[in-house]
């Protein structure tokens, strides 16, 4: 069974969203919660595999903040999400841990989309909030560069495993790294086991950014 979380204001598409995703298969269970307090109610008692955050919901960032210590396994896509006034939104789910955003003008196929990429541990967004997360990352400075310990004859980092090893140091995990580089959290933990083995570190703990 897939356990789904649907945390909305509005009554008629929590319904609506209900109905939608258990008309195809009677292995989702959904439930609801219509603010931050009954959606943390709900993930104590009921943790979710998936959640479905309308961004109607005051202070989402702080909310997926929350859940994700609450229930770390859950992954969360962002509902309703509307061009400009929800930019500072979009960015601070993405640093929380939100994998997966839909914007208002998509249709209920692309939510559909959405739902079956993050349960397989992928991270999906429009074109636009793909194009605003980037945007909001170049504005961000970069963490330290990491120290490299040992002999210089180990192999180089690459350039993508250099901004994962950096993003690695400051504390960030895997699922935030993935949203923050708009990749599945697969990738991220390939590129995590290759720049441990280049730096022959044992665990990501002894990984230091440079002073």
């Amino acid at each position: 069974m897939v356990e789904v979380l649907l945390v909305t204001p509005v009554r008629m598409l929590r319904d609506a969203l209900t109905a939608a995703l258990t008309a195809k298969t009677e292995r989702v269970v959904a439930r609801h919660a219509g603010t931050a307090d009954e959606a943390l109610a709900q993930a104590v008692v009921h943790p979710p595999d998936l959640g479905l955050l309308d961004y109607a919901v005051g202070r989402p960032g702080d909310l997926v903040e929350a859940l994700g210590r609450l229930v770390p396994r859950t992954r969360w896509i962002g509902l309703g999400i509307r061009p400009v006034d929800h930019d500072d939104d979009v960015l601070r789910c993405a640093e929380a841990g939100m994998v997966g955003f839909v914007d208002s003008e998509q249709a209920f196929a692309d939510l559909e989309q959405a739902v079956r990429v993050v349960l397989a541990g992928g991270a999906c967004s429009s074109p636009r909030t793909s194009a605003l997360l980037l945007r909001g990352l170049r504005r961000r400075p970069l963490p330290p560069r990491v120290v490299r310990p040992g002999p210089d004859s180990r192999p180089a980092l690459t350039p993508r495993e250099q901004v994962v090893a950096d993003l690695m140091s400051v504390g960030l995990t895997n699922r935030q790294i993935a949203a923050r580089l708009v990749i599945g959290e697969a990738t991220v933990k390939t590129h995590v086991h290759s720049v441990l083995a280049k730096l022959g570190l044992r665990c990501r703990a002894e990984l230091t950014p440079s002073p």
